[in-house]
């Protein structure tokens, strides 16, 4: 939000944030605190249909006493404040140019837009109005501008980086990681990320509606093979039970998590009703390996529970419309974390959420979801999301499969990355 100081009520109910000076948008109009209530109140807007909507649905109203002071009002105290005023999807945006921000982003970042040829490429170029500097006092960006070229063929990706094609590419498949690092030209950059990856049920399907049948399916998973396997040990860190990768508010509900116990898994199958199996589809996106690879473990797992899974792989552009819609039984897809324990648990688990792609809705969690926005305290915050994750366990609306490590790779020509 370009702020450079904020201040809290002590009742944590109003927040007043004073902006930064010079800030400009592309269209080259000064930012104010007006441009800050008009883009928050347009996430906040059910008409605008922003899935970040509930970010702000404790925020009362949103005003702007001076042309660089936002006063923000919360009908509850809401942790997590600061956190999704700062998540990269929550932009401010100027009025006049919201209605073409779908094929002409204007904000005020380092870069401005050029143009966008759909999986082809796309092109920003530096923004001479940019506010920042870099310790040394040198005007940002470095860089004069950058093309995007679309390769989702992780192969594509790799070879484009070997011929000097590119300067630069993300998600490194785990096949080609060690090599790369091997390579004298090119760094290999990154580690551990704050995603997950998941199979999601949809909970409103035949046979998933039952928990017994979530959590039978949870205990045949077998997370360090998906690993293994899937990753060859590199792309990821099998999970224990929680979408939080290591870190303050972490809590491995079940030690056990991720290691097969079949006869556990039977029994809850034929508790459910459900002792000869069935037939389990599972969509899945062609695009990233990541996602893809582990579904054919998947189903191999899940074969001796008679639990027939039917695989189902489409392309990204394809692919994430449906999942959006709800439009599946099974899938395996990933989430991403900010800097708070909301993001994670919040966003895709509360039952009114927008984020929320399961159709998972529990008032335990519900209530223990709210207490955790409200609460101030990082040792009592810690406490209510350990018992989430023991619930999420228990109800398993997904199945945790590993956190992500996420790699770049770069030419040695690129630096400061």
């Amino acid at each position: 939000m370009s702020a450079t100081r904020w201040t809290a009520s002590p009742n944590g109910l109003t927040w007043t944030f004073t902006l930064r000076n010079g800030v400009r948008f592309h269209n080259g109009r000064a930012l104010e605190a007006s441009d800050v209530v008009y883009s928050l109140g347009r996430i906040k807007n059910p008409a605008t249909k922003s899935p970040r909507g509930g970010d702000f649905e404790l925020v009362k109203s949103v005003t702007a006493p001076s042309r660089n002071t936002v006063v923000v009002t919360l009908s509850k105290p809401f942790s997590p404040l600061l956190s999704k005023l700062a998540f990269s999807l929550n932009v401010i945006v100027p009025r006049e140019a919201a209605a073409t921000l779908n094929t002409r982003p204007v904000g005020t970042c380092p870069f401005t837009f050029v143009e966008d040829v759909p999986q082809t490429r796309m092109v920003p170029r530096k923004n001479p109005t940019f506010w920042g500097r870099d310790a040394r006092g040198n005007r940002l960006p470095y860089l004069n501008g950058i093309t995007y070229t679309y390769l989702p063929d992780p192969t594509a990706r790799v070879t484009a980086l070997r011929t000097n094609t590119v300067d630069w590419i993300e998600y490194v498949p785990a096949t080609d990681i060690k090599t790369l690092q091997a390579n004298p030209q090119v760094s290999v950059l990154g580690g551990p990320s704050a995603n997950y990856r998941a199979l999601f049920f949809n909970v409103a399907q035949k046979f998933l509606d039952d928990p017994r049948v979530r959590r039978a399916i949870s205990y045949a998973v077998n997370n360090q093979e998906i690993v293994d396997v899937a990753l060859l040990g590199t792309g990821g860190l099998p999970s224990r039970g929680t979408p939080l990768p290591n870190g303050s508010y972490y809590a491995a509900p079940d030690a056990s998590y991720g290691k097969p116990d079949l006869e556990r898994a039977r029994a809850l199958l034929r508790e459910a009703g459900y002792g000869s199996g069935f037939t389990l589809d599972l969509k899945v996106t062609s695009t990233y390996d990541f996602l893809r690879t582990p579904a054919e473990i998947i189903q191999a797992q899940l074969a001796p529970l008679g639990i027939r899974v039917n695989i189902t792989a489409l392309e990204w552009s394809v692919y994430l419309p449906d999942i959006l819609k709800k439009n599946y039984t099974a899938t395996i897809l990933g989430e991403s974390g900010q800097g708070d324990p909301d993001d994670y648990l919040y966003t895709p688990f509360a039952s009114d959420s927008g984020g929320n792609l399961t159709n998972f809705k529990d008032a335990g969690l519900d209530r223990l979801l709210d207490q955790g926005r409200q609460t101030s305290g990082a040792a009592a915050r810690k406490a209510i999301y350990a018992q989430v994750q023991r619930r999420l366990v228990d109800l398993s609306p997904m199945v945790f499969l590993y956190s992500s490590t996420q790699y770049e790779a770069a030419s040695r020509r690129v630096q400061g990355y």
